[in-house]
């Protein structure tokens, strides 16, 4: 395979995709190396543990492969479910280390200067230096990376040309991080947050109540943002404090919501009103799993189909809706169960949802444009 013409060789590499079989063939000689690098490192994996940050340490220290990186993802787990560990079995020593050197890791990336993506995963447990074993993290400590990390990250952001920065299974905070609100000039267009659910958050913390806004760690209002998602896969997610009012990106193009309660009554910090507010530029709106929330069995629901009839009368500039048929749901705030279906909502209710959606659809039909 050394002395392979070079057309030949460059076709046995588009076709390797595992990165083991990649760094095999780099090491072969310099036409593999030339040929291999970029497609090697252009995007970052980084484990939950203290060696593969190290790694991450070294590429990033050497301008020859650093270059050629895209994108960085820390700690992708393919198939597994989230679940906060019920005990503390973790060492408080090898936790305060494993946060260091990742913190060196991902304020580096302001060395990475074709970096165009970042995506964090946050999961509670982390690879042991000294075992090697997976050990379980205390709420705390998983709590207190998330907030180390996405303090890195936005650090590394106010020089960094990354447009894009994905975040999952987070715990949204009750107060707002100040390094969020101060960076004024996000260079993102695209942001997606992967929330922690009210049963989750509420199974550690014995609380319905903990649960922080939604707008917690976008950006500041800018022109740059033209993509949202807001998604919690889990399970219902609702704050009783949204605070989204200080929010407008006036090039919001894309805005995605699943699993997303809204509140029982439209506010200025609330999500309807946080779609209305970019009429004038949202063109695909996505809602999967999402619910009205009812405050008492006493108060009527505020229907499904009074939302459907603003939007489709002041959404101007949508072009794509996505709704799954019967996803429009009402929930109750239930003591110790957390958000529960409503199940004294009349049939006629939600004939009444599914036809004002269905209208809505139409009209955008009639323009010519998706609808699914």
């Amino acid at each position: 395979m050394r002395d392979l013409p070079i057309e030949l060789i460059s076709a046995v590499v588009q076709d390797v995709s595992a990165i083991v079989d990649l760094l095999h063939l780099r090491s072969l000689n310099r036409s593999y190396r030339e040929l291999v690098t970029p497609r090697a490192f252009s995007k970052l994996h980084i484990k939950n543990s203290i060696q593969s940050a190290q790694n991450c340490l070294q590429i990033i220290g050497a301008t020859s492969l650093a270059i050629h990186v895209r994108e960085v993802a820390y700690d992708s787990r393919d198939n597994e479910r989230f679940r906060l560990p019920p005990d503390n079995t973790d060492s408080a020593d090898a936790v305060s280390e494993l946060e260091e050197v990742l913190t060196r890791a991902f304020c580096g990336i302001t060395a990475l200067p074709r970096i165009e993506s970042v995506v964090l995963n946050f999961w509670p447990s982390f690879l042991c230096q000294e075992s090697g074993r997976e050990v379980c993290e205390n709420p705390f400590w998983f709590i207190n990376r998330q907030l180390t990390l996405l303090h890195a990250i936005h650090h590394g952001m106010k020089t960094s040309r990354m447009t894009t920065l994905s975040l999952n299974n987070v715990i949204l905070p009750t107060i707002g991080y100040d390094f969020v609100s101060s960076l004024t000039n996000s260079p993102l267009s695209h942001i997606s947050v992967s929330v922690v659910s009210n049963a989750e958050v509420s199974a550690w913390s014995a609380s319905n109540n903990i649960n922080g806004s939604l707008g917690a760690l976008l950006p500041p209002s800018n022109p740059t943002l033209k993509s949202i998602v807001l998604r919690s896969p889990q399970g219902a997610y609702h704050s009783l404090a949204t605070r989204l009012s200080s929010f407008y990106y006036p090039s919001l193009e894309s805005l995605v919501l699943e699993n997303i309660i809204f509140d029982h009554m439209p506010s200025f910090d609330g999500v309807e009103e946080f779609v209305l507010r970019h009429k004038d530029t949202l063109q695909r709106l996505e809602l999967q799993s999402c619910a009205c929330y009812v405050p008492d069995l006493a108060t009527d629901v505020r229907q499904w189909s009074t939302i459907w009839q603003r939007w489709a009368a002041e959404l101007t500039s949508l072009t794509e809706l996505v709704v799954n048929n019967g996803d429009h749901r009402y929930v109750l705030l239930d003591a110790d169960r957390g958000y529960i279906p409503h199940g004294e909502v009349s049939t006629l209710v939600y004939e009444d949802d599914s036809s004002s959606l269905q209208v809505f659809k139409d009209s955008l039909a009639a323009g010519q444009v998706a609808v699914v």
